[in-house]
């Protein structure tokens, strides 16, 4: 960058441009398990307002990793709207509940991410991959990033014989990446909502490939492709008003979150569909 010796005002104003720029669209991070700075991350604000995460330079960044619930259990996907289903494939208790930068209000549902901790003799070194299910709220917004991992899944960041003593730490540093999700051959699921009516309808979304997050959902009824967008009202739930005439089975148009890709579930959702079920369409990213 060149400075005008001759003229103080402009180069106060590059500076000030710069350190404008730099405060309203980056947030700078470092920090290794030791204290050290042993990568980075950036977040970099989009043109939509959703902030994009840039890895350090070997991929990983450094977070606090803790665990919840009983030692060997599934954790919740509570906040997300997935409930119990934590627990069978395909997350089979391999999930997190992410601070408000991981959970990013409910659009972080549904994320995947390698996370890896070195700590001698406890950690393996070696990455799993989790899904974020659920919140952890309050003091998990006293680092920049915390994963609270289920029981099981802490105790599958250890070396073989220690997930006891590993669990007994408490937390541990922690690496972690943004990775795509992969659920073999489960389709996308519709998880219907329990107070779902003749006039209101939600829906949880779940077990989605790829970018595994949604920016968009829409809905279309029997026999029409006439789509119209749902609101995401909390977690991965989504909703939309309807009266007698929008009739099921319903078609839906999902478009991934940050890759935009499209896929479109046709009748998904049968007519006769019964609230607090779960419907498997014949898709995937």
């Amino acid at each position: 960058m060149a400075f005008n010796l001759e003229n103080p005002f402009s180069n106060f104003i590059v500076l000030f441009s710069v350190c404008y720029l730099l405060a309203t669209h980056f947030e700078l991070f470092v920090n290794g398990d030791d204290g050290t700075a042993d990568g980075f991350q950036v977040y970099v604000n989009g043109t939509d307002g959703v902030e994009v995460l840039v890895n350090g330079t070997d991929g990983f960044s450094p977070a606090l990793g803790t665990w919840y619930g009983d030692r060997r259990g599934s954790g919740s996907g509570g906040a997300c709207g997935w409930a119990d289903d934590v627990k069978s494939p395909p997350f089979s208790s391999m999930i997190a509940a992410g601070n408000s930068r991981i959970f990013l209000g409910g659009k972080g549902c549904g994320n995947c991410y390698q996370i890896k901790c070195s700590r001698a003799p406890f950690c393996s070194g070696r990455p799993i991959t989790v899904t974020v299910t659920d919140e952890c709220p309050g003091r998990c917004n006293d680092v920049p990033f915390h994963f609270d991992l289920s029981g099981f899944a802490f105790g599958a960041l250890a070396n073989p014989g220690q997930d006891e003593n590993l669990r007994n730490l408490g937390q541990v540093d922690i690496q972690y990446q943004r990775v795509p999700c992969n659920y073999g051959g489960t389709k996308i699921a519709f998880k219907i909502q329990a107070k779902s009516n003749p006039n209101w309808f939600a829906t949880a979304i779940e077990y989605a490939n790829g970018d595994g997050g949604l920016g968009s959902v829409e809905i279309a009824p029997a026999g029409s492709q006439a789509f119209v967008h749902m609101k995401n009202i909390w977690g991965a739930v989504w909703q939309f008003d309807i009266n007698p005439s929008f009739r099921a089975p319903y078609s839906f148009r999902l478009t991934s979150s940050p890759t935009r890709k499209v896929v479109i579930a046709t009748n998904a959702v049968p007519s006769g569909f019964v609230p607090g079920q779960t419907y498997f369409s014949n898709v995937n990213f």
